[in-house]
């Protein structure tokens, strides 16, 4: 019964979806920005990849540290662990490349929250400045972990409350009424 049930568990959960995908050595990997700012990357010996979006597989937990190298049609076309074990230039180019794809402001102070129109009007400080943004709907905003929060504007746009516990009483009350 033990060796019928680990059979069954090995394929639940991501690492049984890791298992399923091929992943290349990072080692053996090369990226870096053209001269159109367009992002390549080529695994030694293969095909070259160019205008790909580096994807953090795990982007909200963080389970593992694994990136996916996604084509026009976001198709994955490269997919490595440990971007650790790159050389430093394409380490460089890859944390620039993560750096825009995952601009994510973290939301120090909840100014304001009104009712826009059947939206929610957020007026925030932040870590990058002022800001105000709709929230279309209570399901943009997410709780994750007990007190960290992310959400999403109409826009698209991303912000997080790395902890709402640490949060001024007013901020913490305005958001017990959005989540």
């Amino acid at each position: 019964m033990t060796e019928e049930r680990s059979e069954r568990g090995s394929g639940d959960g991501w690492e049984a979806e890791l298992a399923r995908l091929r992943l290349t050595d990072a080692s053996t990997v090369r990226i870096w920005h053209d001269a159109f700012r367009r992002l390549h990357v080529q695994a030694e010996g293969q095909e070259e990849h160019v205008d790909v979006r580096p994807a953090r597989a795990f982007p909200v937990t963080g389970a593992a540290d694994y990136i996916s190298f996604l084509d026009g049609d976001d198709r994955e076309v490269l997919l490595i662990q440990n971007p650790g074990a790159l050389d430093a230039d394409s380490l460089a180019a890859l944390r620039q490349a993560l750096g825009r794809a995952y601009f994510v402001p973290k939301i120090v102070q909840i100014l304001e929250i009104e009712d826009a129109h059947g939206a929610a009007r957020w007026e925030v400080e932040t870590d990058r400045g002022y800001r105000v943004f709709d929230v279309r709907d209570r399901e943009d905003v997410r709780v994750i972990g007990g007190s960290r929060v992310l959400l999403q504007d109409a826009d698209g746009n991303r912000f997080e409350i790395e902890d709402l516990f640490d949060l001024d009483d007013r901020s913490r009350r305005l958001l017990d009424k959005e989540i």
